[in-house]
C-alpha cells in the first residue's frame, strides 16, 4: 500500500510539472502574438513540438480555455481567441472594478501603506519605457511591468481575493495590451507616476485616476483592434 501511495504521488508531481511547463509556453506565445488569433492548437503538433505527450497539451488547452485565451469548437478543435472590442471592454470593465475598489479600500484600511513594491513596478515601467523608441509600440518588458504595476496596486488592499480576482484577469490583459497603439514611453511612464503619487499622498481621488487610467487604456486598445486588418484562415483548423 504504501509503495503504491508513493507511485502515485511520483506520477502526478511529474504530470503536474510537465502541464505547467506546456500551459506556461503556450500561454506565453499567445498573449505576445507569436500564436497568433484564430490558428489552431493542434494536440499532436504541439505534443512533438514541445515533445510532451499529448494529455499533457491537452490539460494545458483546457486551462486556456478557461483563461479566456483559446476558444473550442466541436468538430474544429482549439483556437486561439480572436480579438474583439467587445471582450477589450470587458476585460478592462472587470479590472476597474477590481482595481478602483482595491485601491479605495486602501487608503480607507491603514495611515500607512508599504509603497515599496509599488515603487519597484513603477522604476521597471521607468526602465522599460527608457529603452523603448519613441516611434515603437509597448513590448515585452514594459508590458510586463505595467501589469506588475496593477498588480501591487491591488496588493496594497491586503485582499488576497481581490488579487486573486485580479489575477484572473492578467493573461488577457497581457494579450490586449500588446495591441495597444504607439504611445510616448515617456507619457507611459509619466501616467504610471501620478497613480503613484497620488497613493503616496493618500488623495481621495486616486480610485477616480485609477478608472481614468484604465478607461484611457481601454479606448486606445479598443481603437486599435477595430481597425481592419487580414485575418488568419480558420480553413484545416480541426485538431488531428
Amino acid at each position: 500500500m504504501l509503495a503504491s501511495s508513493q507511485t502515485w504521488g511520483l506520477t502526478a508531481v511529474e504530470r503536474r510539472s510537465t502541464t505547467d511547463h506546456v500551459l506556461s509556453e503556450l500561454r506565453a506565445a499567445i498573449v505576445s502574438g507569436r500564436i497568433r488569433p484564430s490558428e489552431p492548437l493542434r494536440e499532436t503538433t504541439l505534443a512533438q513540438t514541445l515533445g510532451t505527450g499529448r494529455s499533457a497539451v491537452r490539460e494545458a488547452i483546457r486551462q486556456l480555455v478557461q483563461e479566456g485565451l483559446v476558444e473550442y469548437q466541436l468538430n474544429k478543435g482549439a483556437f486561439v481567441r480572436v480579438l474583439s472590442a467587445a471582450d477589450s471592454d470587458d476585460v478592462y470593465l472587470a479590472r476597474e472594478a477590481i482595481e478602483v475598489s482595491a485601491v479605495r479600500h486602501a487608503l480607507d484600511r491603514a495611515s500607512t501603506l508599504d509603497l515599496g513594491p509599488l515603487r519597484a513596478a513603477l522604476d521597471r515601467i521607468t526602465a522599460a519605457a527608457n529603452a523603448t523608441p519613441a516611434d515603437e509600440p509597448a513590448g515585452t518588458e514594459l508590458i510586463a511591468a505595467d501589469l506588475d504595476f496593477h498588480r501591487e496596486m491591488v496588493r496594497l488592499s491586503a485582499s488576497p481575493r481581490l488579487s486573486r480576482a485580479h489575477e484572473t484577469l492578467a493573461a488577457e490583459a497581457q494579450m490586449f495590451m500588446h495591441h495597444q497603439p504607439v504611445y510616448s514611453p515617456a507619457t507611459y511612464e509619466a501616467d504610471h507616476t501620478v497613480l503613484f503619487d497620488s497613493l503616496a499622498r493618500r488623495d481621495e481621488a486616486a480610485p477616480d485616476l485609477v478608472r481614468e487610467h484604465l478607461r484611457l487604456s481601454a479606448r486606445l486598445i479598443a481603437g486599435e483592434i477595430g481597425r481592419p486588418s487580414e485575418s488568419p484562415d480558420r480553413d484545416g483548423g480541426e485538431i488531428r
